[in-house]
């Protein structure tokens, strides 16, 4: 593949006391068919030494670093400042690398200088609890088999164009498997902040970060070939919450995109977030009628939640600044 040899892979993975999980991902990167270029694992505000203890007891070729403002992109943005590979390959903790997951990975970006982001392909790990069947019924994280380029031109037709590029750069994959290049993460400024704050904003950081690529006059690949699995979470009520509050951050994150982004996209952003603000309404009607696989009183909560994700950006953006300001950061 040309190009390949030149790109170099951190593969960084954010955690936050979550130990047994994590070794097991990194027993995946491990059996990698290509080694990487480093495993750096950012503990964001741990609770306890375990992670740290598992990395230099058990991983001693992964490099540990602990990050304490509490916030995934707090932590992403650190994984920026002390990586040394060329692209950074972000997987979740709670996930499973396929055997080649860095390999593909690699290839996609030997391609061209112009990809900025390879979106990885992500399956259940198991369908075996209620909630995981929930939300893979919901969509999941997967989205199919066939490899997506975006813009639309810049490579293989993305099946059902025309549609807004914004509905594309938000439905081309996850920040579960994301892998980005460093040069425009640096040119981009980095991961918002405010973004996946937990409780007050639980997500928006990786659809941000690709719609401003995409801004950029950047190319996103979504390549199924970089296969990874997911544990998602067991109990029906976890699953839900998720499905609510990751409709929450997708508002939030349209609402900052529609001040932030040029006025060339602003009214195609603003017609994409009238829609997603409608559509729980639609999805109750089907549901009515027995054509939507989640409940009518789940579609009503998700409803609420997602205009709740209105108001939802300048709390975190507070937040995110007052954390910050605790650990000495501007």
């Amino acid at each position: 593949m040309p190009g390949t040899s030149t790109v170099t892979t951190t593969v960084a993975i954010c955690t936050r006391d979550r130990p047994e999980l994590l070794g097991r991902l990194l027993h995946s990167i491990a059996g990698q068919s290509r080694e990487p270029h480093e495993v750096l694992v950012v503990d964001n505000a741990p609770a306890t030494e375990h992670t740290r203890e598992l990395v230099s007891e058990s991983f001693r070729n992964c490099r540990y670093v602990r990050e304490p403002v509490p916030g995934l992109d707090f932590a992403r943005n650190r994984a920026l400042r002390e990586a040394t590979g060329t692209v950074l390959a972000f997987i979740d903790d709670d996930a499973v690398a396929d055997r080649d997951w860095v390999e593909a990975t690699e290839q996609v970006f030997g391609e061209s200088s112009r990809v900025a982001a390879c979106m990885g392909k992500v399956e259940a790990l198991s369908l075996e609890h209620e909630g995981a069947r929930l939300f893979e019924a919901n969509g999941g994280f997967a989205r199919g088999s066939r490899r997506i380029h975006l813009p639309p031109g810049a490579g293989l037709r993305p099946p059902g164009a025309p549609r807004p590029l914004i509905a594309w750069s938000i439905s081309v994959g996850s920040g579960v498997s994301m892998a980005l290049r460093k040069s425009v993460l640096v040119e981009l400024g980095g991961f918002d902040e405010a973004l996946d704050m937990g409780a007050a904003l639980p997500g928006g950081g990786d659809l941000d970060i690709l719609w401003r690529a995409l801004e950029a006059g950047y190319e996103i690949v979504y390549e199924p070939r970089v296969a990874a699995k997911h544990e998602h979470r067991r109990e029906r009520h976890a699953a839900e919450m998720q499905i609510l509050e990751h409709n929450r951050a997708l508002i939030a994150t349209l609402t900052k995109l529609i001040r932030t982004s040029g006025w060339r996209w602003k009214p195609s952003i603003f017609g994409f977030l009238l829609w997603r603000l409608v559509k729980p309404f639609k999805r109750l009607l089907s549901s009515l009628v027995g054509k939507d696989p989640l409940p009518p009183a789940l579609l009503w909560r998700l409803a609420l939640h997602t205009w709740r994700g209105l108001v939802a950006y300048p709390a975190a953006r507070r937040l995110a600044m007052e954390r910050a300001a605790l650990h000495g950061r501007q």
